[in-house]
């Protein structure tokens, strides 16, 4: 069984030259079929009129039968036909030896009869008996009707002609049409399989894109030809690998923090010790931050490796017990869901009338899945940089079958794009490293790194919107 990309691509090669071989003789085959046989109808015809008007001898396969001298033309009963037969009359002037044209030479009457065809004589478009019976001969050869024959010479006897080259049975097998279906089938197959071929990759690469979102931790599935299960193996490598980096990293923070515990509560004893109030306040301020800043530190790698289970929650209930526990302390923060109440019924064939709008169960508004403590981290996160940054913090809850869209509006001041997008990086603060009121800031820029990071892992972004009133935090999240 062909595996590989190059195995396939030799055998569509070879198949498409095969297919394509075989295709164009059976067209030139065919058409060389049918010039033979057009040309030999015509040749008949040329004989046809020289022996009716010269008496020359006619060719084995043809025959001439008298019918005798008759004002009448020969009709239907004389072809042994019905009387509903077609009868095609025609006339041709064969120029004279002095080159005269409709006025001298002889004409050549016929009288064409068929069961069910009227002959398209306007078409024949030639000079002169013979090239005329020539032109005809052809047409009565192409046109498979087995027509009979009748012609004379000016006042002469009616002749019948008869020939096998009129008949439906001497035509040539036309292999055209299928060629065309044979080289349509081929390009048809050629394309299906290679449309196959990039839908694995395709779907290789919305896999990886997709690789980070909840519950997408397993390897990726083996798929496809021999070079992407090749591919496939070495990014499960690698992200097993990423992974095991990310969590001996945690490991290692993790280490460090409950290591850094004990050294930290003795020099908490000993700064409790020094009577000077100022330095110990000094002493315990800097162990408050450097606590902080492991902490951060530690949030950050959990984040990174996702190791919270992911499950069903209701997210406008969490995004309000955040609020609540904000409003508790007095924080400045405000709440509005957007989130439908409502939704139309679908109409069915048996429905009457209009739609009608049914409410939604408030337990079901906005169901997520995904990691709700990160989540609430995140939005705690937001939250606590409007703060620092702005008066007061307002989230805006937007919602629709396709994603969830949280919106923190602070009323800080304004920042360049360039910065925005600079503060989702670890370590990385604003310049405005004072609040609204102009007191100092604390933070160690991890923050945003945290909520960015957070958001990746659920399939979505955080962006960034300066409006008149302030700087507007958008975290991004699909629901599928």
């Amino acid at each position: 069984m062909i595996r590989s990309l190059r195995g396939w691509a030799s055998l569509w090669i070879l198949s498409a030259m095969g297919a394509g071989a075989l295709a164009a003789w059976l067209w030139l085959s065919s058409t060389h079929a049918w010039r033979e046989h057009l040309d030999r109808a015509a040749q008949t015809g040329r004989d046809v009129a020289a022996t009716v008007l010269l008496g020359t001898p006619l060719p084995g396969d043809t025959r001439l039968v008298a019918l005798g001298r008759t004002d009448q033309p020969p009709g239907a009963d004389e072809a042994g036909m019905r009387s509903s037969a077609r009868v095609t009359s025609l006339a041709f002037r064969q120029p004279g030896p002095d080159g005269a044209g409709q006025g001298g030479g002889a004409r050549l009457q016929v009288q064409v009869v068929s069961a069910r065809l009227q002959y398209p004589v306007a078409d024949l478009n030639a000079a002169g008996a013979y090239a005329g019976m020539a032109a005809l001969s052809r047409t009565l050869a192409r046109l498979c009707s087995d027509p009979v024959l009748f012609l004379r010479a000016d006042n002469g006897p009616w002749w019948r002609a008869e020939s096998a080259l009129w008949s439906c049975d001497a035509q040539p097998r036309d292999w055209r049409i299928g060629a065309l279906v044979l080289a349509g089938v081929a390009l048809m197959a050629l394309l299906s399989h290679a449309a196959d071929l990039t839908a694995s990759f395709r779907d290789f690469a919305r896999r990886l894109a997709t690789r980070r979102r909840p519950g997408e931790t397993a390897d990726l599935a083996l798929t496809g030809p021999e070079e992407l299960r090749a591919t496939i193996t070495a990014v499960n490598g690698y992200l097993a690998d990423e992974r095991a980096r990310l969590a001996r990293r945690a490991m290692v923070l993790s280490g460090v923090s409950h290591d850094l515990g004990t050294p930290a509560t003795r020099l908490r004893l000993r700064a409790a010790m020094i009577e000077d109030a100022e330095l110990r306040a000094r002493f315990e301020d800097d162990l408050d931050r450097m606590g902080a800043m492991i902490e951060e530190v530690l949030t950050f790698t959990r984040a990174e490796i996702a190791a919270e289970s992911t499950r069903e929650f209701c997210l406008a209930a969490l995004t309000e017990a955040v609020v609540d526990d904000y409003r508790d302390t007095g924080r400045p923060v405000g709440m509005t869901l957007a989130a439908p109440a409502s939704m139309d019924t679908a109409q069915t064939v048996f429905a009457l009338g209009r739609p009608r709008r049914m409410a939604l169960p408030e337990s079901r508004r906005l169901l997520f899945t995904g990691r709700p403590l990160a989540l609430e981290r995140a939005l705690s996160n937001l939250i606590e940089n409007a703060l620092k940054y702005g008066r007061r913090a307002d989230i805006i809850l937007h919602a629709d079958s396709a994603r969830v869209v949280l919106e923190v509006q602070d009323a800080g001041r304004e920042l360049d794009a360039d910065s925005l997008r600079r503060l989702t990086d670890p370590f990385q603060r604003g310049e405005n490293l004072t609040d609204a009121d102009g007191a100092p800031i604390s933070g160690f820029g991890m923050g945003l790194s945290i909520v960015a990071t957070i958001a990746a892992q659920h399939g979505g972004e955080l962006e960034f919107e300066q409006r008149p009133q302030g700087l507007t935090a958008r975290l991004i999240l699909p629901r599928g």
